[in-house]
């Protein structure tokens, strides 16, 4: 008579035992590959979000012009950085259709704490009243830190760099050499620097 052949209760146990943790572990491989696929997809809008916003910049500096604004017959310079405010003339505008609009414009940066953004306020036009609306567009979000100073050569937080130059209409022509941006976005922080290279427009277009 042959002995009956088979899994014993105990070595079934174990079987289910050893199953069910290797189960338990290739759960854990999986959410962990899931939550670092969801990490590295949050991490690569967010980086494109930044690289949006330094393009940005970078085409705004590179078109700054030494034009003052006039806002309600009030003159206020090329480049103002006055307390957190920064704004400045910039040229650029295409006029396909050959409508008369100004190649001048007037952008602001404005840095709201309360809901961590930066904003990019754009007037169309140099000389306006106060009444005036700009076009509004989200620059950054998740913006814990925003801060602009000028190079000119060395750092400064305000400009003009002093307050004579408010009443000379030609120093409120003048550019510093550069500007350098520093924030924090996620708890993360970033310097850029940006060159000004448009000092010499106003030459430029007295030759044109």
């Amino acid at each position: 008579m042959h002995p009956r052949s088979g899994f014993t209760l105990v070595e079934l146990l174990v079987a289910i035992a050893i199953f069910a943790v290797l189960s338990a572990l290739g759960w854990k491989v999986f959410d962990y590959l899931i939550k670092v696929k969801d990490r590295n997809a949050e991490h690569e809008i967010n980086l494109g979000q930044l690289q949006e916003a330094y393009q940005q910049v970078l085409r705004d500096t590179v078109q700054t012009v030494p034009l003052t604004a006039n806002v309600n017959s009030d003159i206020q310079p090329a480049l103002v950085l006055q307390n957190s405010t920064f704004s400045f003339s910039k040229t650029g505008v295409i006029d396909p259709l050959q409508q008369g609009i100004s190649p001048d414009e007037r952008v602001e940066y404005q840095y709201r704490a309360d809901e961590k953004k930066v904003y990019r306020l754009k007037y169309r036009y140099l000389n306006r009243s106060g009444r005036d609306q700009p076009e509004s567009s989200v620059l950054l979000k998740d913006v814990d830190q925003f801060e602009v100073v000028v190079l000119n050569p060395n750092e400064n937080t305000t400009w003009p760099e002093s307050a004579e130059n408010l009443t000379d209409h030609v120093q409120k022509q003048k550019l510093p050499k550069g500007i350098k941006i520093k924030l924090k976005v996620r708890d993360v922080e970033y310097e850029w620097i940006f060159s000004l290279l448009n000092t010499d427009y106003l030459e430029q277009r007295q030759n044109n």
